[in-house]
């Protein structure tokens, strides 16, 4: 008994707490609302609270710029490391040049190969060696007649 009437009395205080203060209470609802519609809902919708079509579409874009922006700094990239490349690889093939000539080879006017001498042969060049004007002789061709 004593638990219903702890309940009954609870309502009659709350009862009472409305009616006192009544007034009150609409215009701070009213307020309220009016601050809601007016500063809160604007507020929420111009930032993260769009629609999903509006969320994706504008994340479209922004990685679209995004992407832009990276291939243009790549390629930017690409052309200082094409030139820095291209540099390097004119002083190596100088430096193994260089390193190819013989002692007799470099002359005043600088270093330059010179002509295969009487005595030298190489079998890339056909015509070097002793035998003059082309010691090569291409391997005669027949078709096989019986």
């Amino acid at each position: 008994m004593d638990f219903i009437n702890n309940g009954a009395e609870l309502v009659k205080d709350a009862a009472t707490y409305l009616q006192d203060n009544a007034w009150y209470i609409i215009i701070l609802m009213v307020s309220g609302y009016y601050l809601k519609t007016n500063y809160v809902d604007p507020y929420l919708q111009d930032r993260q609270y769009r629609p999903e079509t509006q969320r994706k579409s504008d994340y479209g874009a922004d990685m679209k710029r995004v992407r832009l922006e990276q291939q243009e700094l790549a390629s930017e990239r690409a052309i200082v490391a094409a030139k820095e490349r291209k540099i390097k690889e004119e002083a190596d093939k100088a430096r193994r040049n260089k390193a190819a000539l013989k002692p007799s080879q470099i002359t005043e006017d600088g270093d330059r190969l010179g002509k295969a001498s009487n005595n030298s042969f190489n079998p890339l060049q056909p015509g070097s060696g002793n035998s003059g004007a082309g010691g090569y002789k291409p391997a005669k061709r027949s078709v096989g007649r019986s």
